[in-house]
This record gives C-alpha cells, sequence and structure tokens, in this order.
C-alpha cells in the first residue's frame, strides 16, 4: 500500500538523561558495577567517562579497549546484562534520589493529546535500559518506539533508524523537516543536523546554554516548564 504524505505530521524524538530525567548517577553506577564484575577492574582507576549524548554501545567499546578486553557480541551481552541488573537494583534503591525533569510529564500528557503527532525517543541508552529508566518515573507508555544505543555507536546514526520505524509504524513518509529532536546536548544538535531536521536544545543536563546554543539549534530552552510555549515550538 503506499504511503501517505499528508500534512500535517510531526515525529518529536527525546533523549533521555538530562531531558527527560535525571537519575542521579545511576546510570554511571550500574556501568562503573558492571566494570568490576565483568571486566574484573577497580571503578577507581577507571578513567572519568564522558556519557552526555553517548551511546552505550560506543562506551562499552571505549571500557573493552581501555582495560584490554576482547570486543565480542558474547562478551558484550554479558556486560549489558550486568549493566542492566545494578540498573534495575539502583533505580529502585531506597535511597534513590532521580527525578523526572521540570515539566516534562505535564508536556508529555499536552503533546499525547495533539493529533498528528508522533513521540518517540532518540537515545545512546540501550533499549532495554531505555525503558527501564522511563518505566522508574511512569514515562514509558509515552513513546511507541524510536532508535537506541543497541542501534548505533554513533548517535548520528540513530536518527534515520527512528525515522524507518515510524515510517513502517504509521505507513507514510516522514520528511526531515517533520521531524525534531529534544536534547540536551551538542551531540543531540548535531544528531539533530545530521538527519536534516530541527533540535530543540534544553539547558537540563550537562551542556549549559551558552554551549548549546554554540551549537546552533532551533531553539534553546533553560527548561521544559512553561508547557504552552514548548507545545508552541514543537507542534506549531
Amino acid at each position: 500500500m503506499p504511503r501517505s504524505t499528508c500534512f500535517p505530521m510531526r515525529l518529536l524524538l527525546f533523549d533521555i538523561d538530562g531531558t527527560l530525567v535525571d537519575t542521579r548517577g545511576a546510570g554511571l553506577g550500574a556501568l562503573l558495577d558492571a566494570v568490576e564484575e565483568v571486566l574484573e577492574v577497580s571503578r577507581e582507576v577507571v578513567p572519568p567517562l564522558d556519557l552526555a549524548g553517548a551511546t552505550d554501545g560506543g562506551v562499552i567499546r571505549t571500557l573493552f579497549a581501555q582495560f584490554g578486553r576482547p570486543d565480542h557480541p558474547a562478551a558484550r551481552q554479558t556486560y549489558i546484562g550486568n549493566y542492566l541488573r545494578h540498573l534495575e537494583r539502583r533505580l529502585h534503591d531506597d535511597l534513590f534520589a532521580g527525578v523526572a525533569l521540570p515539566g516534562v510529564s505535564e508536556l508529555l500528557q499536552a503533546l499525547a493529546a495533539v493529533p498528528d503527532v508522533a513521540l518517540g525517543l532518540l537515545t545512546g541508552n540501550v533499549r532495554a535500559g531505555a525503558e527501564t529508566k522511563l518505566k522508574r518515573f511512569n514515562l514509558h507508555g509515552f513513546f511507541r518506539n524510536g532508535a537506541f544505543g543497541d542501534d548505533a555507536e554513533d548517535r548520528n546514526l540513530l536518527g534515520p533508524v527512528a525515522v524507518k520505524r515510524f515510517e513502517a509504524a504509521l505507513g507514510r513518509d516522514i520528511k526531515p523537516e517533520q521531524v525534531i529532536v529534544i536534547g540536551d546536548t551538542v551531540r543531540d544538535v548535531d544528531c539533530a543536523a545530521a538527519l536534516g531536521a530541527r533540535c530543540l536544545a534544553v539547558a537540563t543536563g550537562t551542556h549549559d546554554r551558552q554551549r548549546l546554543e554554540g551549537s546552533s539549534p532551533r531553539h534553546c530552552l533553560d527548561d521544559l516548564r512553561d508547557t504552552a510555549r514548548v507545545l508552541d515550538l514543537l507542534t506549531a
């Protein structure tokens, strides 16, 4: 059946960490837990990890290379399995202090009611990790699909993956100008540019507003608190 190219239609692809939620280090902690268990290296000797906009696949490749471990599918699966187990534990620890970021729940509820708007994910988290984090904050039900850190190590390759999945699910072509990436790092802005899409950058993560604006997103906000304004930017 031929695909429709009707307008209007908008595909909104959200990053997770620093954009939707702040796990207060639960993700990093779980990565280091897996380093100690699988690579048998103390977390104290692991060089600082640049996680802002990174993909889990890229981080794992770096860790394996740093400590001279063979990087093959079975070893990766073992590492990811350990990471996911510790992520679940840390997210549900009695002392867990993570939060959904300001305005996120209200914005997603508002967007879910807008016709011809599809909500997806574009995240460096492996799919299972993304689902675990979103479920912890009751945000998982808003997103139909997306692209994840186990789809590609290069974040700039994730945009086309997400678009193809939504085209298949919706039965229609999606042009780059119909896509907006929402993220908190320069890598999110670059990822949107690689796709030919727009980016709404939000300074709720590692990169401050000045640095984000220097990467030339279409729009940049301090946070997502003003639901009416963000809704207008994403759907107008």
